[in-house]
């Protein structure tokens, strides 16, 4: 009996504990701090209630928030199975938690989650842009670009009041080759419109001092854009040793 009695005992005070991480873990989400993963795996499992909170200031649930700050996916993959409309639930400015993902580094695999689960959300916009505009302009994995081109592929193509389709903004912002290709599969036509500034990819890729390899790939996409007469500044003074293939006329 006294064995069982301690049982009890040890059973009761580790209920509690996990009731306390509960209330912790939802004041810390609601006030936008961190916690470990295993604290939230534990507190979510004994509480899945927690998955449908919202904080009243921001709209954010749980998922907006772990979503915005580099979560792994067991995390995620735990929120939307125990609150699967949180993935089409908007904070009060109307963003998904989607594009917190994709603002903010999250990984290829949770937004390929999210997309999953609301496949619909691909075609979220913040203003003007796409969601595709903003993986290509914050420097998002290949793997994420990608997640965003399967699920719709004429994203590549959306411009937006300045002209700017992803591929300007992936040139101006110096992202990978693996990105700026995957863009130009998608859209090769897009390196032929002029966007900010009025300039071409190509221009956009020399101000920015972009990677050799995503230049040379602009280039090559559209080479006639290498005899305008911005160009002929720009690789001189942005080049980085990426030669023209045609002097200036």
């Amino acid at each position: 009996r006294r064995v069982c009695l301690e049982r009890l005992l040890a059973r009761a005070r580790a209920n509690a504990d996990t009731m306390e991480a509960s209330k912790e873990l939802s004041a810390l989400f609601l006030d936008g701090r961190s916690i470990s993963s295993d604290a939230f795996l534990a507190a979510l499992h004994s509480n899945p209630a927690l998955a449908t909170e919202v904080h009243a200031a921001t709209g954010n649930t749980p998922l907006h928030f772990v979503c915005c700050n580099g979560a792994p996916l067991a995390v995620v993959r735990a929120l939307v199975e125990a609150y699967p409309d949180a993935a089409r639930a908007r904070d009060v400015e109307g963003n998904l938690p989607i594009t917190g993902a994709v603002a903010n580094g999250g990984a290829a695999s949770v937004v390929d989650l999210l997309l999953e689960v609301h496949p619909e959300s691909v075609r979220e916009r913040q203003g003007k842009h796409t969601l595709l505009h903003l993986a290509a302009a914050l420097d998002q994995s290949v793997e994420t670009v990608q997640a965003l081109l399967s699920c719709w592929e004429g994203a590549a193509a959306e411009r937006d009041a300045e002209g700017n389709a992803p591929l300007h903004f992936a040139a101006a912002c110096q992202a990978s080759p693996a990105v700026v290709q995957a863009l130009l599969a998608a859209c090769p036509e897009a390196a032929t419109w002029t966007g900010k500034m009025g300039r071409l990819p190509l221009n956009l890729s020399l101000l920015a001092e972009a990677p050799p390899g995503s230049i040379e790939l602009i280039r090559d996409a559209h080479p006639d854009a290498q005899r305008t007469l911005e160009i002929v500044a720009d690789y001189r003074n942005h080049g980085l040793g990426v030669g023209s293939k045609f002097p200036p006329q």
